[in-house]
């Protein structure tokens, strides 16, 4: 351990920790004076610290500071990021996960945000403040705005730690190479195994289509039968018009070998476009390298608001890592081009939007490849405008890879990706083809539960974080009393057992998991949707009439899918604001008993628009 000041005149101390020197470092280093902010979102950790510090200091988190402080930095953010996209517009670049500027795939944007808070704090204090964050460009960043103000700085690190950290990242990305090169054998075994390659020359249908989509463990029911969740019955659809399908799988948390994947694949009654069949050994190797030029990507003089925040997004580009799943996906590129060397006859390629990683080299190989080729992408999930993978910054358009045509599920998603910049020209209205349990009538055929309180209802998201949080402010929010019954519906990322433990831990003890079934079957007998965001649920929710209460995360970005201006509930931050809504609730309801009826029925109409033969015509 070893301590870097730099003084510039005896002012107000910024003292800056990392997160995993938090529990030892902390208590030496306060007093009275001194004010500390927790700048991470690792929850459990947090809750550690506060309950271990409690009798010498408040650990204060970000609470009502960063959603305020993202939605100011948000535009310029997003320029920043369009100037550096075009600046390293290359095969390479677009394959990371930096370009798709997926807020939820990097620390990147929280970071950054973290920095901008960090400088509200310093001006608006008075006393000295302790950091503790989980990032070290993100400490030098605080410190160099702090030195700048004119503030002596204490920035206390563990070169040991480091060094570990430095060793540990090597090893994985050498696991990570060994894996990739490990996975592609197998997955080109079990293809050729198991399936032959599809002929070139079209047989007598009108046109060939290809149609890219994710194939996780949800995509299997109990019995093994496969079914597409993001484009629903479009396929079948499509082949009932003459069309011929093929599918090209991208495979996503699966907790199965591609053997078995592949045997469970082989009696759908579908063709698959397998890459493995078609691309060449020197193909797998390229793809490798691309990847390693990556790792080996630097930016430089990269300025926001004038604020350098480059070694935030050079630390990122470091700690990224060697991704050999996202690798295995990007090998549609080599795909493509071994098919047209073939002779392959393809007339659309149809893929689901998001914006993410996996999208952009598919869309940059389809267009070198196959340019007579019309390559549509179905708005197949929500629209979160903190997500700035569903955004186009000022003029970005012109070197962004985007696809012909946009089929959106819902009017209302027209007008959103407007507003975040897409081409109106490309924007398609559609329908909703993923979310059928949206239109299943289940009032008076829900679940029924016991009489006598209400029952409110928890619909996680992919985060233990959001989890753990969301647990807190509600067991908060219901102390003292006993007129409500909680349920928790967890989601397939999560760990139960992790969830019990911290309901045990912060005492929470009285709940219900309410997995079984689909969500539909619950929310009818719900008083209220209680939620941290990130989820279609809320959606669902909204539009069967349930009161949904949106709680906007501490230290974390708030992922809200529901924009509508006049649903009276509008997004808290605290266990308070969640106590007040649940009482609000009754009191709306009192004045108008079907008001959230009345709205659910708008929403269902804006953001699920019903599939019928008409509307699917679109995608012809």
């Amino acid at each position: 351990m070893y301590l870097v000041t730099n003084q510039v005149r005896p002012m107000k101390c910024i003292k800056i920790i990392h997160k995993k020197s938090a529990m030892t470092l902390t208590p030496k280093l306060i007093d009275s004076n001194i004010d500390c902010f927790y700048l991470t979102d690792d929850y459990v950790h947090f809750v550690d610290l506060q309950e271990k510090l409690s009798d010498k200091i408040k650990i204060r988190n970000l609470s009502g500071i960063l959603h305020v402080t993202f939605k100011e930095i948000k535009e310029p953010l997003l320029e920043l990021l369009s100037k550096v996209n075009k600046e390293n517009d290359s095969l390479e670049w677009w394959g990371g996960q930096l370009a798709s500027r997926n807020t939820a795939s990097t620390p990147l944007f929280i970071n950054i945000t973290y920095l901008f808070c960090a400088k509200k704090i310093i001006a608006d204090s008075d006393k000295d403040i302790l950091f503790i964050v989980n990032s070290k460009a993100l400490g030098e960043c605080i410190a160099d705005a702090a030195e700048k103000s004119g503030y002596r700085v204490e920035i206390h690190r563990n070169r040991v730690r480091e060094s570990v950290e430095t060793v540990k990242r090597w090893l994985y990305n050498f696991a990570g190479v060994f894996y990739y090169f490990l996975q592609v054998m197998r997955n080109r075994r079990a293809a050729f195994r198991l399936f032959e390659p599809l002929p070139a020359g079209k047989t007598n249908a009108r046109k060939r289509i290809v149609l890219r989509s994710w194939v996780t463990k949800g995509n299997f029911n109990e019995a093994g039968k496969f079914k597409d969740r993001n484009f629903g019955n479009l396929p079948s659809w499509l082949c009932s018009k003459n069309y011929e399908v093929w599918h090209l799988p991208m495979f996503f948390d699966l907790s199965m070998s591609m053997k078995e994947v592949y045997i469970r694949m082989k009696d759908i009654g579908q063709l698959l476009l397998i890459p493995d069949h078609y691309i060449k050994f020197a193909d797998y190797a390229d793809v490798f390298y691309n990847g390693y030029q990556m790792l080996r990507k630097r930016l430089q003089n990269l300025d926001m608001r004038n604020t350098d925040v480059t070694p935030i997004f050079n630390e990122v580009l470091k700690e990224l890592r060697f991704a050999p799943i996202l690798l295995i996906l990007n090998l549609c590129v080599p795909m493509l081009k071994r098919l047209k060397e073939k002779g392959f006859e393809i007339d659309s390629f149809y893929y689901p939007f998001e914006g993410n990683a996996p999208e952009k080299p598919f869309i940059l190989g389809c267009k070198k490849f196959f340019p007579n080729s019309k390559i549509v992408g179905f708005q197949h999930t929500t629209f979160f405008p903190n997500q700035l993978a569903y955004h186009l910054g000022s003029g970005e358009k012109d070197h962004h890879p985007l696809p012909d045509k946009i089929v959106c599920s819902g009017p209302i998603y027209i007008e959103l990706h407007q507003r975040a910049g897409f081409p109106a020209e490309i924007l398609q209205r559609g329908a909703n083809l993923r979310f059928e349990s949206v239109y299943l009538n289940v009032n008076g055929a829900g679940r029924r539960l016991p009489q006598g309180k209400k029952n409110i209802i928890l619909p996680l998201t992919f985060s233990h974080d959001l989890a753990f949080e969301l647990f807190v402010k509600v067991g908060d929010a219901l102390r003292n009393t006993g007129d409500y019954n909680v349920h928790i519906r967890t989601h397939p990322l999560l760990s139960k057992k992790s969830l019990i433990k911290f309901l045990g831990k912060i005492g929470l003890n009285h709940y219900e998991f309410a997995d079984e079934g689909i969500i539909q079957e619950w929310l009818p007998s719900m008083s209220a949707v209680v939620s941290t965001g990130g989820s279609i649920t809320i959606l669902e929710s909204v539009s069967m009439g349930v009161p949904v209460i949106r709680v906007v995360p501490d230290n974390t970005l708030f992922y809200d899918p529901f924009i509508w201006p006049d649903y009276p509930l509008r997004p808290v931050h605290t266990a308070a604001g969640i106590r007040e809504q649940l009482q609000m609730i009754t009191r709306i309801q009192l004045q108008d008993k079907d008001i959230f009826k009345k709205i659910g029925e708008q929403v269902l109409t804006a953001y699920f628009t019903k599939p019928d033969e008409e509307k699917l015509k679109v995608f012809l």
